[in-house]
This record gives structure tokens, sequence and C-alpha cells, in this order.
């Protein structure tokens, strides 16, 4: 009901002039028939001061019709250019943030890799958090939440282990145990090698990433609740704008977006419906994410179409 009530609404904004116009045309006709129902009653008058009375009471009302038509054309005007103006505005500050957040990509270094590239290493290295997540998950016999799994490696990923990075990572974490989470914290710091060893990473896992990923996901947010709060943008609009940046994603950066959308670190993403509104994990191909391993995409976002369902 709602969306019918957005279709009428939209439909009656868009040809809001063309009604108008043909509004005041079907009481012009209207007042011209009941004058000349009135006062002739259909037959024609041969008096010329008939015609003269007519004459000066059509051009009464057609003048007064004309006037109110000109009102609304300079009302329109107006508005066209106040909306022009606004969309200049809008474009110019939202293609400066596309390219800050290119900007953004190409600066992320991690080993020897750059750009896009580091997010296929962090997309490998969340999977071996997950692996360990899921071994002191089992020894602790605490849950079967898959959603609790996958923000617990992604907060491993993104704070990782060390001096400072445990503490932190602890207290990130107020809803599960302190066993669970030291006993996390220390099989993490424990495997840190083994990992980087057999998965032949160039760097040591583990260590952190929140240096890299806070920044990036703050400008993506930034950038695409900057489309969806703009009040003059059609939804549709918005959706063309926010597709021109989901373009910028790889699948790698759409996969991790999605882990971190489960996270208390972004749970904005998905509470806020961004995800969903936008489709901004569509382009995920089909089992890029192990339903069996990880976790079924669709049964967290069912109604969302992917790419490979069209």
């Amino acid at each position: 009901m709602n969306q019918n009530l957005k279709k009428v609404r939209a439909y009656l904004k868009k040809y809001a002039l063309e009604i108008a116009i043909l509004f005041f045309s079907i009481i012009c006709c209207w007042v011209i028939w009941m004058y000349y129902y009135q006062f002739h009653k259909y037959g024609l008058s041969d008096n010329p001061a008939n015609w003269g009375v007519f004459g000066d009471y059509i051009g009464g009302i057609v003048g007064s019709i004309f006037s109110i038509i000109s009102v609304v054309l300079l009302y329109y005007t107006f508005k066209e250019q106040r909306n022009s103006t606004e969309l200049q505005k809008f474009e110019n500050k939202y293609y400066e943030l596309i390219k800050l957040h290119r900007d953004n990509v190409d600066e992320l270094i991690l080993s020897h890799e750059k750009g896009k590239k580091i997010f296929v290493i962090l997309l490998r290295e969340f999977r071996e958090a997950l692996k360990i997540v899921k071994d002191i998950n089992i020894k602790h016999q605490k849950t079967t939440d898959r959603e609790v799994l996958i923000e617990l490696a992604y907060m491993v990923l993104y704070y990782g282990t060390g001096p400072n990075s445990t503490r932190v990572l602890i207290n990130s974490l107020p809803n599960h145990t302190d066993n669970f989470v030291r006993d996390l914290a220390i099989n993490v710091s424990k495997r840190k090698n083994i990992v980087k060893l057999n998965r032949k990473f160039s760097f040591t896992p583990f260590e952190g990433h929140q240096s890299r990923l806070a920044h990036y996901y703050r400008h993506l947010y930034q950038t695409i609740t900057f489309v969806d709060s703009q009040k003059f943008l059609t939804e549709e609009m918005k959706k063309d704008y926010v597709k021109t940046i989901r373009a910028q994603l790889s699948n790698h950066e759409q996969a991790l977006l999605f882990f971190n959308s489960l996270s208390r670190l972004g749970k904005n993403w998905k509470n806020e419906g961004l995800i969903l509104k936008y489709s901004l994990i569509k382009n995920l191909p089909k089992s890029f994410i192990d339903e069996r391993e990880e976790i079924d995409v669709k049964t967290v976002f069912p109604s969302l179409i992917f790419e490979w369902e069209e």
C-alpha cells in the first residue's frame, strides 16, 4: 500500500504542471459552457449586445486563467532552477566522494600488495580467523549461531592480537565470557606463525587491520548515506547513484562488506537497510561465500536479488 502511494505521489510530482494546465483548461471550458447554456439556451443570439457581453465575459475568464497559468509556470520555472542547482551541488560532492573512495582504496597497502588486491588477502585471513573461532567455540560449547561466529572472526581480523590489540579485542566483546574471549585471543596469537606458513602469507596474520578498514568503511558509509539522505532525489535516482558506487566494489570487497555488516562495527549497514535497499552485495557470485563453512547469504538477506538470480 505504501509503495503504491509513493508511486502516485511521484507521478503527481512529475506531471504536476501538465495536470494543472489540464485542470484549468477543463475549468475554462466548463465556465464557457455554463455561460452559454445559462444565457443562450443552446441558441445563438442575433443581438450584438449579447455578443459584446459574452466577449467581455470570456476575456475576463480567459485572462484570469492565463494569469493563473503564468503564475504556475513561473513557480515551476523557479522550482526547476532550484532543483537544478541542488542537483549540481549534490553531484559535485558526490563525484568528489567517489574520487576520495578510489584514492582511499589505492592507498591501502598490505605487505607487497596494494589497492583492491589486499581485499583478497583480507578475506583469506578472515577465513583463517573463522576456523580458529569455530575450534574455540566447539571447545566451550558456546553457540550454534553462525552470525555470532562470523562477528567473532571479523573482530579478530579487525583488531588482531598483541600487547595492545588483545586488550581492545577483549573489551570489544562484552557479550562473551572472559574465559571464552581470552582463550580465543591466546589461540589466535599461538597460531599466527602456523597460519602464515600454511597459507604462505608474506605478512604475519592477526596483527589487526583497524588502521586500514576503519577509514575505508567510514568513508564508504558516508558516501552512501549522503546519497540516501537527499530528499529531492527520487528512490530510483538514489539507486542509480549508489549503483555507480557499487560498481567500484570488487567481489572480495562486497564479501568483506557483508561480513562487516554482521559485526557490531558495521551493524548500521544492515540495521538501516542500506545493503538491502541498494543491493550492495548483489554482484557476489553464487557460493562465493561458502554456505556450509561460513553462512548462507540468502538467510541473512532473503529478499535481496543477486546477479546470478536474474
